[in-house]
C-alpha cells in the first residue's frame, strides 16, 4: 500500500504494458492493449477514503471490476503517480492538457469519462511520457 493524502483530489496513473492482450472493458468492448507503451489514466477521488482509498484500489490487481480501469489493471505495471490534492475536480482539465499533447495518443474512446463529455481519460505514449505540463504536483516513483 503507497501512502498517500486521505484527502479528496485528482490523480494521473503512469502504467507500462508489457504483453499484447485483447481485454474486454465492460460495456466499451474489446480492445488491444500494445506492449512496450505507457499508458496515463486521469481519474479523481472525492468520495470516502480521498486519493489513497481510489490510488491504492487501482494499484490492485485482485478485485472486483467496477471502474474501467480495473479490466486493464491486470495487464499493466504501475510506473508513476501524479497528484493533487485541490478541492477543485481537475480531471478534465488534465484530460485536455493529455489530448493537446503531440505525443499522445487515444487508445480507448470514452475511457473512464462516462460522466463527462472528454473523448477519453485514458491516454497512452510510446515513450515514457514527460508530462512536463503536471510536473507541478506531487509525484511519486514507483519504479
Amino acid at each position: 500500500m503507497i501512502d498517500l493524502p486521505s484527502q479528496a483530489g485528482t490523480y494521473c496513473l503512469v502504467f507500462s504494458c508489457s504483453i499484447s492482450s485483447s481485454v474486454t472493458i465492460g460495456k466499451l468492448g474489446t480492445y488491444q492493449v500494445k506492449p512496450g507503451y505507457y499508458y496515463c489514466y486521469i481519474g479523481s477521488a472525492f468520495g470516502k477514503g480521498g486519493l489513497k482509498s481510489r490510488i491504492n484500489r487501482h494499484l490492485q490487481i485482485n478485485k472486483r471490476n467496477h471502474w474501467h480501469l480495473d479490466y486493464l489493471r491486470p495487464h499493466f505495471t504501475p510506473v508513476e503517480i501524479y497528484y493533487s490534492t485541490d478541492t477543485i475536480k481537475l480531471e478534465c482539465i488534465w484530460a485536455k492538457l493529455l489530448l493537446e499533447d503531440k505525443q499522445s495518443h487515444i487508445p480507448i474512446k470514452n475511457f473512464g469519462s462516462s460522466d463527462c463529455h472528454c473523448r477519453t481519460h485514458l491516454f497512452y505514449y510510446t515513450v515514457r511520457p514527460q508530462l512536463n505540463i503536471l510536473k507541478e504536483l506531487i509525484v511519486i516513483s514507483l519504479t
